[in-house]
């Protein structure tokens, strides 16, 4: 017999508060380290000592991604009756685990069975705004966080993810109103690309670019950079946006967007090797987005490469996923027929 296995078995003749499941005894165990939690427990002194090893045995399941394990083991911890405060954590947990396997309702109910204990607490409430705001139910998720934030005005965490609540749904002003009531936003990577994106929307510009100088001055980051480059575009200040998206590739090669509004620019400006070797270089990253094939029919045909412009047309054509899209594309390929 496996010799965790039997010290599983012995372990639990010999203290009874922990009645862990079958399928528990019965999975699968790896790792030297859990082993090594495992006999600890067996050699644990007392009732309050095999719980806390207990439950860092089940943190240790969660970072191997053995969620079942882990969600078998705080189960076994509730019918163990519990402290209220305990009970609270384990329901917290298996709502965790829940989410980290993508299982919102499961999350939901746990989540409902702390906050059942304790109905004003701040995480407890948090948690569920996130599952709604993953689920997209937006009026849930706001309603959560408004009721973090009645019982802690200066919660950062709800803030943002009101914020956020109201970003996804294109309330960018609301959004606005609640991302800069946050303390040090500009160190929230994160928080500022929502900010940028809100500004941007609501035609405030040089808001945005004020913000993005600010990061960009403590940090460096692909994102920003191509957001700045975004934002002097709209200024019709290419250059700078030439720069911007420059720097963008420089700090990630593997990010096709930049890539495309620099083709783009360099299309614009008459510059087509230019704007060829960024367009192929951003269809050898995402090689299923339409407009990277439309750019690249327009350049071909500057460049006089007709069969090519066809070619890359009629994929843009096929690639389209909105009818205004595929009109561009239709319209092109039209063009392109009749030349000789």
């Amino acid at each position: 017999m496996n010799k965790i296995r039997i010290l599983l078995i012995v372990c639990f003749m010999l203290f009874p508060f922990l009645s862990f499941s079958q399928d528990f005894v019965e999975s699968k165990i790896s790792g030297s380290e859990i082993n090594e939690i495992y006999t600890s427990v067996y050699n644990a002194k007392n009732k309050k000592e095999k719980t806390a090893l207990t439950e860092l045995l089940a943190e240790k399941f969660i970072e191997k991604e053995q969620y079942s394990e882990a969600e078998d083991i705080y189960k076994d911890l509730l019918g163990a009756n519990p402290s209220k405060k305990k009970r609270f954590e384990y329901y917290l947990k298996i709502g965790d685990i829940a989410v980290l396997e993508k299982n919102y309702a499961l999350a939901l109910d746990y989540y409902g069975k702390a906050k059942s204990l304790y109905k004003k607490n701040v995480m407890v409430n948090s948690k569920m705004g996130d599952v709604f705001l993953m689920s997209n139910l937006y009026n849930l998720a706001e309603r959560s966080f408004l009721e973090v934030l009645s019982v802690d005005k200066n919660y950062r965490y709800a803030k943002k993810r009101l914020g956020d609540t109201y970003f996804q749904r294109g309330l960018y002003s609301k959004a606005l109103s609640y991302y800069e009531q946050i303390n040090n936003a500009e160190d929230d990577k994160e928080l500022i690309i929502n900010m940028v994106a809100s500004y941007r929307n609501i035609s405030e510009t040089d808001k945005a670019l004020a913000l993005v100088r600010e990061y960009l001055s403590k940090n460096n980051a692909a994102e920003i950079f191509f957001l700045s480059g975004l934002l002097h575009s709209d200024k019709k200040n290419y250059d700078l946006a030439e720069e911007d998206f420059l720097m963008s590739i420089k700090l990630d090669e593997n990010n096709f967007t930049p890539s495309i509004y620099l083709a783009s620019i360099y299309y614009d400006a008459g510059k087509y090797k230019q704007a060829k070797f960024y367009a192929d270089k951003a269809y050898l990253l995402n090689s299923s987005y339409a407009a990277t094939d439309l750019l690249n029919a327009k350049i071909s045909y500057k460049m006089k490469r007709i069969y090519d412009a066809r070619r890359y047309a009629h994929n843009a054509f096929i690639k389209a996923k909105t009818p205004f899209m595929k009109e561009r594309a239709q319209q092109l390929i039209a063009y392109l027929q009749e030349i000789k």
